[in-house]
Protein backbone atom coordinates (compact mmCIF):
# COMPACT_ATOMS: atom_id res chain seq x y z
CA UNK A 1 0.00 0.00 0.00
CA UNK A 2 1.06 3.50 -0.26
CA UNK A 3 3.12 5.14 2.04
CA UNK A 4 1.14 7.41 4.35
CA UNK A 5 2.36 11.19 5.72
CA UNK A 6 3.04 10.93 9.21
CA UNK A 7 0.79 13.71 11.64
CA UNK A 8 3.40 15.26 13.95
CA UNK A 9 0.65 17.03 15.70
CA UNK A 10 -1.25 14.95 18.72
CA UNK A 11 -5.01 14.67 17.37
CA UNK A 12 -4.90 15.18 13.55
CA UNK A 13 -4.34 11.50 12.41
CA UNK A 14 -7.33 9.45 12.18
CA UNK A 15 -5.72 6.27 14.23
CA UNK A 16 -5.37 5.39 17.81
CA UNK A 17 -4.20 8.25 20.25
CA UNK A 18 -6.42 7.33 23.31
CA UNK A 19 -3.74 5.90 25.57
CA UNK A 20 -6.59 3.55 27.04
CA UNK A 21 -6.33 1.67 23.89
CA UNK A 22 -2.28 1.25 23.85
CA UNK A 23 0.24 -0.80 25.47
CA UNK A 24 3.96 -0.03 24.93
CA UNK A 25 6.15 -2.67 24.80
CA UNK A 26 9.83 -2.96 25.58
CA UNK A 27 10.74 -5.56 23.58
CA UNK A 28 13.79 -7.20 25.57
CA UNK A 29 14.11 -10.88 24.41
CA UNK A 30 16.80 -12.50 22.39
CA UNK A 31 20.44 -12.68 23.23
CA UNK A 32 23.31 -10.34 23.32
CA UNK A 33 25.83 -12.74 21.83
CA UNK A 34 27.41 -10.26 19.64
CA UNK A 35 27.88 -7.58 22.51
CA UNK A 36 29.06 -10.49 24.91
CA UNK A 37 27.58 -9.37 27.74
CA UNK A 38 23.69 -8.43 28.83
CA UNK A 39 23.38 -5.48 26.27
CA UNK A 40 20.22 -4.01 28.46
CA UNK A 41 22.53 -3.48 31.39
CA UNK A 42 25.49 -1.79 29.55
CA UNK A 43 25.70 1.72 30.09
CA UNK A 44 25.24 4.29 27.63
CA UNK A 45 25.43 8.13 28.46
CA UNK A 46 25.58 7.33 32.43
CA UNK A 47 22.32 4.91 32.12
CA UNK A 48 21.26 1.51 31.29
CA UNK A 49 20.77 0.74 27.59
CA UNK A 50 17.90 -0.19 28.01
CA UNK A 51 16.20 2.70 30.18
CA UNK A 52 16.86 4.54 26.88
CA UNK A 53 13.64 2.96 25.18
CA UNK A 54 12.14 2.35 28.07
CA UNK A 55 11.51 6.01 28.50
CA UNK A 56 10.39 6.16 24.97
CA UNK A 57 8.29 3.00 25.78
CA UNK A 58 6.43 4.91 28.62
CA UNK A 59 6.54 8.56 26.95
CA UNK A 60 3.75 6.69 24.49
CA UNK A 61 1.36 4.81 27.14
CA UNK A 62 0.72 4.77 30.73
CA UNK A 63 0.48 1.37 30.03
CA UNK A 64 3.73 -0.78 29.61
CA UNK A 65 5.28 -3.71 29.69
CA UNK A 66 8.50 -5.32 28.69
CA UNK A 67 8.46 -8.93 26.66
CA UNK A 68 10.89 -11.40 27.15
CA UNK A 69 14.32 -11.53 28.78
CA UNK A 70 14.71 -11.05 32.79
CA UNK A 71 14.00 -8.44 34.64
CA UNK A 72 15.51 -4.95 34.04
CA UNK A 73 16.98 -3.27 37.18
CA UNK A 74 15.08 0.12 37.96
CA UNK A 75 11.99 -0.89 36.03
CA UNK A 76 9.27 -3.18 38.07
CA UNK A 77 7.51 -3.42 34.57
CA UNK A 78 5.59 -6.60 34.07
CA UNK A 79 6.93 -9.33 31.81
CA UNK A 80 5.13 -10.72 29.32
CA UNK A 81 6.70 -14.46 28.71
CA UNK A 82 6.13 -15.85 25.42
CA UNK A 83 3.68 -17.43 24.26
CA UNK A 84 6.18 -19.72 21.74
CA UNK A 85 9.34 -19.64 23.15
CA UNK A 86 12.30 -19.78 21.19
CA UNK A 87 9.44 -18.18 18.55
CA UNK A 88 11.38 -14.68 18.30
CA UNK A 89 9.69 -11.21 17.69
CA UNK A 90 7.23 -12.10 15.94
CA UNK A 91 6.17 -14.42 19.17
CA UNK A 92 6.96 -11.48 21.55
CA UNK A 93 4.61 -9.12 18.97
CA UNK A 94 1.71 -12.16 19.19
CA UNK A 95 2.09 -12.13 23.35
CA UNK A 96 1.41 -8.91 23.49
CA UNK A 97 -1.58 -8.58 21.62
CA UNK A 98 -2.88 -11.85 22.89
CA UNK A 99 -2.39 -10.85 26.50
CA UNK A 100 -4.29 -6.78 25.15
CA UNK A 101 -7.62 -8.36 23.54
CA UNK A 102 -8.40 -4.92 21.54
CA UNK A 103 -5.69 -2.97 22.74
CA UNK A 104 -2.93 -1.47 20.14
CA UNK A 105 0.64 -1.82 20.51
CA UNK A 106 3.74 0.19 20.21
CA UNK A 107 6.97 -1.72 20.31
CA UNK A 108 10.27 -0.40 20.65
CA UNK A 109 13.50 -2.72 20.63
CA UNK A 110 15.36 -2.25 23.91
CA UNK A 111 19.12 -2.19 22.16
CA UNK A 112 17.19 1.09 20.42
CA UNK A 113 18.65 3.89 22.60
CA UNK A 114 17.40 6.96 20.17
CA UNK A 115 13.64 6.74 19.11
CA UNK A 116 12.05 9.54 19.71
CA UNK A 117 8.30 9.23 20.99
CA UNK A 118 6.75 11.30 18.67
CA UNK A 119 7.42 8.17 16.04
CA UNK A 120 6.07 5.94 18.13
CA UNK A 121 3.20 8.12 18.52
CA UNK A 122 2.71 9.14 14.53
CA UNK A 123 2.80 5.12 14.22
CA UNK A 124 -0.29 5.11 16.40
CA UNK A 125 -2.06 8.14 14.56
CA UNK A 126 -1.64 5.58 11.19
CA UNK A 127 -3.38 2.77 12.55
CA UNK A 128 -7.34 2.23 10.94
CA UNK A 129 -9.49 0.69 8.77
CA UNK A 130 -7.32 -1.80 6.80
CA UNK A 131 -4.36 -0.48 8.40
CA UNK A 132 -2.85 -3.21 10.15
CA UNK A 133 0.48 -1.97 11.06
CA UNK A 134 2.82 0.77 10.79
CA UNK A 135 6.56 1.08 10.16
CA UNK A 136 9.40 2.91 9.57
CA UNK A 137 10.61 1.42 5.63
CA UNK A 138 14.39 2.82 5.38
CA UNK A 139 17.41 1.69 3.73
CA UNK A 140 15.22 -0.77 1.54
CA UNK A 141 13.70 -2.59 4.51
CA UNK A 142 11.06 -2.59 7.58
CA UNK A 143 12.35 -1.73 11.06
CA UNK A 144 9.51 -3.83 12.28
CA UNK A 145 11.18 -3.60 16.12
CA UNK A 146 9.90 0.26 16.00
CA UNK A 147 6.96 0.07 15.15
CA UNK A 148 2.79 -0.12 16.22
CA UNK A 149 0.75 -2.81 15.45
CA UNK A 150 -3.05 -3.13 15.30
CA UNK A 151 -5.01 -6.33 17.16
CA UNK A 152 -6.51 -6.51 13.19
CA UNK A 153 -3.16 -8.20 12.49
CA UNK A 154 -3.37 -10.99 15.43
CA UNK A 155 -5.23 -13.61 13.07
CA UNK A 156 -2.84 -13.36 10.30
CA UNK A 157 0.32 -13.11 12.90
CA UNK A 158 -0.98 -16.63 14.89
CA UNK A 159 -1.46 -18.22 11.45
CA UNK A 160 2.03 -16.98 9.97
CA UNK A 161 3.93 -18.49 13.30
CA UNK A 162 1.42 -21.92 13.01
CA UNK A 163 3.15 -22.32 9.89
CA UNK A 164 6.63 -22.17 11.68
CA UNK A 165 7.34 -19.15 9.81
CA UNK A 166 9.05 -16.85 12.28
CA UNK A 167 9.94 -13.56 9.96
CA UNK A 168 8.65 -10.39 10.78
CA UNK A 169 9.85 -8.26 7.98
CA UNK A 170 8.67 -11.22 4.92
CA UNK A 171 5.28 -11.20 6.79
CA UNK A 172 4.91 -7.14 6.47
CA UNK A 173 5.30 -8.18 2.98
CA UNK A 174 2.23 -9.69 3.03
CA UNK A 175 0.05 -7.67 5.07
CA UNK A 176 -1.55 -3.91 4.98
CA UNK A 177 1.03 -1.94 6.65
CA UNK A 178 1.32 1.92 6.46
CA UNK A 179 5.03 2.41 5.45
CA UNK A 180 6.85 5.38 7.26
CA UNK A 181 9.28 6.63 4.68
CA UNK A 182 12.53 8.01 5.44
CA UNK A 183 10.97 12.11 4.33
CA UNK A 184 8.41 11.32 7.69
CA UNK A 185 10.98 10.00 9.85
CA UNK A 186 13.69 13.10 8.58
CA UNK A 187 11.02 15.46 10.17
CA UNK A 188 12.33 14.00 13.78
CA UNK A 189 16.22 13.77 13.20
CA UNK A 190 18.30 11.79 11.00
CA UNK A 191 16.77 7.99 10.05
CA UNK A 192 20.39 6.40 10.34
CA UNK A 193 20.33 7.36 14.11
CA UNK A 194 17.15 7.41 14.94
CA UNK A 195 16.51 3.66 13.97
CA UNK A 196 20.33 2.63 15.29
CA UNK A 197 20.30 -0.86 16.94
CA UNK A 198 22.89 -1.54 19.38
CA UNK A 199 24.54 -5.14 18.94
CA UNK A 200 28.15 -4.83 19.47
CA UNK A 201 30.66 -3.28 21.51
CA UNK A 202 31.67 -1.16 18.56
CA UNK A 203 28.12 0.12 18.13
CA UNK A 204 27.99 0.69 21.48
CA UNK A 205 31.18 3.08 21.29
CA UNK A 206 29.46 5.10 18.39
CA UNK A 207 26.41 5.74 20.18
CA UNK A 208 28.64 6.99 23.17
CA UNK A 209 30.19 9.37 21.39
CA UNK A 210 26.81 10.56 19.77
CA UNK A 211 25.08 10.99 23.19
CA UNK A 212 28.02 12.68 24.59
CA UNK A 213 26.96 15.91 23.51
CA UNK A 214 23.24 15.14 23.44
CA UNK A 215 20.42 15.95 25.44
CA UNK A 216 18.50 12.84 26.63
CA UNK A 217 15.18 12.11 24.66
Amino acid sequence: MPSATIELEAGRGTGVLDSEAIVGVLMAGGGSRRMGSDKAAVALGGRPLAHWAAATVAATSPHRVQSGGPPIGGLGWKILSDLRPGGGPAAGIETALACFPGAAIAVCAVDSPFVPPALLRAALTLLGPGVEAAVPWFEGRWHPLIAAYSPAILPALTEWLDSERYSLRKLLDTRRVAKIERTEIEQLGEPATLLTNINTPEDLTRAEAFVSGAELL
